[in-house]
């Protein structure tokens, strides 16, 4: 499966954010979008998504265009995990995944066994099935985002977008999160990430998009596009990329 954005221009009625973005993802990658604040990052997500209608430019899924796809259908293919959620009532973690399923059924449709079964499955993949019965509101910000991404495996999806998945976490649940995204893309997700964190596109990418400004600046292999000059212009900052060993790299600010 291949999801395919060609010359794609996003905005709101009357301003236009990001303007000639063009890059591909197929199952098994994930692309990590980079970029300062403003850059455009969430209004592109929005426009992938279907949630924003897109100014000029094509996405494809497998070749199709996506313009005239219903939400519904939409939603059997791309799977949105937000930075944060907190649901208006005391779900369990069980009915907050459960949610997923509502992508398949009808206006007034009620989840099956095979649904329920679904969710469970998710459940087990990321690691919750201890806490399957508690009250998501409950629980810790870490384990609240690892629910986030079950309920985006329980969608089925084939890709899966995930709006900076480690904001607000701790360094523990930070690692949790990335581990799992390493483990979905070896089962074959495709995976749209944003981060503020270079740290984590090399750990975890197969690509890099750097976005300024609203434009594509670079894309390609993260040590490729993520060198100390383009991330020193593109942030503003004095910055170190250091070889820590076993292939590992990590970016040091300098603050003198």
């Amino acid at each position: 499966m291949r999801l395919e954005i060609s010359r794609l221009r996003c905005g709101y009625p009357g301003h236009t954010v990001t303007e000639d973005i063009s890059f591909s993802v197929s199952s098994g990658e994930a692309l990590y979008l980079l970029g300062p604040n403003g850059s455009g990052k969430t209004t592109l997500f929005k426009t992938v998504l279907g949630v924003l209608a897109r100014q000029n430019g094509v996405i494809t899924m497998d070749g199709a265009d996506t313009a005239s796809w219903p939400q519904r259908r939409r939603a059997q293919y791309l799977a949105y995990v937000p930075q944060a959620h907190t649901p208006p009532f005391p779900f369990t973690v069980r009915d907050v995944v459960l949610t997923a399923r509502t992508a398949y059924l009808g206006m007034f449709g009620t989840p099956s066994r095979r649904d329920v079964a679904i969710a469970e499955e998710a459940i087990d993949t990321l690691g919750l099935s201890a806490l399957a019965g508690s009250r998501y509101t409950e629980i810790s910000g870490g384990e609240r985002q690892l629910v986030l991404i079950a309920r985006a495996v329980a969608q089925q999806a084939h890709f899966l977008v995930l709006d900076e998945p480690t904001s607000n976490l701790d360094f523990g649940n930070q690692v949790k999160v990335l581990k799992k995204i390493r483990e979905l893309r070896a089962l074959g997700y495709g995976l749209l990430v944003t981060t503020h964190l270079p740290d984590q596109a090399f750990l975890c990418a197969s690509q890099v998009a750097l976005l300024n400004h609203g434009r594509l600046i670079e894309i390609g292999e993260p040590e490729a596009v993520l060198t100390e000059a383009r991330l020193a212009a593109t942030y503003g900052v004095a910055l170190k990329i250091a070889d820590v060993g076993s292939g590992l790299k990590v970016c040091v600010p300098l603050l003198n």
